[in-house]
Formats: C-alpha cells, structure tokens, sequence
C-alpha cells in the first residue's frame, strides 16, 4: 500500500496547490495520455450531451413565459406588444410544473455552465495535446456523504472511496457531471498545470496517478504510480530503526529484518519484490509487541519528501 508523504512548504507543488479551490481537501490526478482522437470523440459527445440540456432548459423558459403568466402580465402591462394571450391555469399541473422546472434548472444549468466555462473553455486555449494533466475533485454529494458517515466508519469509506479513484478502469470511465456522480474536474487546477508545464516549474509528470490530501498545515501525497528509490528505502529503514529505538523496542527492528533477509528472493543478482505474507508476519511481530506498524510507517514516511521534490535536488 503506498505511503503518504508531507509536501515540504518550499516546494513548487505545494505554492500551486495552496492557489487551487480552497475549499478542495482532496484531488485524485493522473496524465492522460490517451490519443487526442479519443479524447476529441469524448469531447463532442459531451458537447452534444450538454447542447441537449441547453436546448431543453431554453424550451422550458420559453413555455414558462405563458405558462407561469408572464407575457400575459405582458400584454396586460403593454397591449399593443401582445395580444390574445390566455391566462395561466392555476392547479395541481401548475404546481407539478414548478416542480419539474426546479429540478430541470438545479440539475441541468450548473452542468451547462460548468461545461461552458470549464472544459470548452480549455479545449478551446490548449485543444488536444499529446499528454494531459487531469485534475479531480469530490463532488458535493461525495462530500456529504463523507460527513454523515458514523466516525468509526468514515475512514473505510474514505478509503474504499479513494481506492476506487485510481482504479484505471474507473479513471477511464466519462464523467457527465452529474451531482451523484463521486467526482468532478477542476478545469482551472488543470491549466495552470498545463501553464506550469510549459513554463517548466512543475513538469506534468508530477502529477501522475496520486492522491493529494490536505493536511494541517499544507498537503501530502500518495503516489500510486511511482516505485520508492532504494535511497529512500534506506532512510525508511534508518527512521523506523531510531523510532523503535527510542521506544526500547530495538528487537522488534531485529525480529524484522531477518524476516526481510530470510524472505527476499533473488534473480540474476537482483532482489525480487517481498511477497505479501512478509508484510502479514512484520505486521504481526509489531501487534505482538503492542506497536502498530501501518502507524508507524505512515508516521516516518510523512517527514520523508515525495519522490518528485527529493529528485529536484539533482536537477
């Protein structure tokens, strides 16, 4: 399971995210690198989605002005602009008619908008380029759906939640906006990360396949994605080995490695990744000592800086 890491305040990454929505908490991203075909036949088909809804809400508005009585107020007002124009019928149709055009414009307009002002707009400033950066957000309705879930369940849901975020087959899937839908997309987070691109202060690939979790006081991240260095692997180790000595619990750090060393398999010379047992029996040497390893691990990785902002310091 990969580790989140504590974005150092310094870094590029966290002044672009600390300029994103501030009412964002979470953003799942990954790059595109569908063909611009592909991504040009989702394009029109929401555009020939949302021109749909526009057409439908304009037809509702029209109606509505002889159904809720306002060209006959109208003509009342100015006869010689209208004429002939029957009064509103007042009834249980009328009433289910206000009902119908509250649902219509609460669903369908902010759709419409989002679409005019998001995703056109972009496509419009950058069209289809090779690889893109996508940036996405939860929902309103996800986020309520967060915030009535029972305490004791709320950090499985928010788990289940993101696991289905990455997911590459749910990443593939079109996204229409509707309300119920669990994500949405940041248009605005995705050209500036286009503009950062290009200017080259924060390469696209930086924002491959992660989980971007704002925390007290800046941001982490879980990179999905990307492989942990073995420098990396190396101050993991030295961290957890300091902790555990401070704890007093010096052999449980000895208890483990010999699990490592006992279970690591080579091929042509070169260590194969440990099977998922060894991490059952290193999880079960540290509840047998009172300690929780996942914890601890999460803990040390925190003060360990993402891979992108670590391998800055060479370029």
């Amino acid at each position: 399971m990969p580790t989140a890491h504590r974005i150092p305040e310094n870094s590029a990454v966290h002044g672009f995210l600390s300029k994103c929505d501030p009412k964002v908490e979470i953003y799942v991203t990954h790059v595109d690198t569908s063909s611009p075909t592909h991504r040009k036949g989702r394009f029109f088909t929401l555009l020939g989605v949302n021109l749909s809804f526009t057409f439908l809400l304009l037809r509702r508005i029209y109606s509505g002005f002889y159904r809720y009585g306002v060209l006959f107020a109208i003509s009342k007002a100015v006869p010689s602009l209208s004429s002939n124009v029957p009064a509103p019928t007042l009834g249980w149709a009328l009433l289910g008619n206000i009902l119908l055009d509250l649902f219509i414009f609460t669903i369908f307009l902010p759709i419409v908008l989002d679409f005019a002002k998001g995703l056109a707009m972009l496509r419009l400033r950058y069209g289809f380029p090779k690889a893109e950066v996508v940036f996405r957000k939860p929902t309103t309705t996800t986020m309520v759906n967060i915030a009535v879930e029972a305490p004791q369940k709320k950090d499985a849901f928010l788990k289940d939640l993101l696991q289905r975020a990455v997911d590459p087959e749910e990443i593939k899937q079109m996204n229409f906006g509707m309300p119920w839908e669990e994500w949405t997309y940041d248009y605005k987070a995705m050209a500036a990360a286009n503009e950062a691109n290009k200017n080259g202060s924060i390469k696209s690939q930086t924002w491959d396949l992660s989980t971007w979790i704002k925390v007290k006081p800046g941001w982490s991240v879980i990179q999905h994605n990307g492989e942990v260095d073995y420098q990396t692997r190396l101050e993991m180790m030295e961290k957890l080995k300091d902790k555990l000595q401070e704890m007093d619990k010096e052999h449980v750090f000895l208890q483990m490695t010999e699990v490592i060393r006992t279970r690591t398999v080579y091929t042509n010379g070169a260590p194969q990744p440990m099977p998922a047992e060894v991490d059952d029996i290193i999880s079960g040497i540290f509840k047998s000592n009172d300690l929780d390893f996942g914890e601890i691990m999460r803990d040390i990785s925190m003060d360990i800086p993402p891979s992108f902002v670590s391998g800055s310091k060479d370029d």
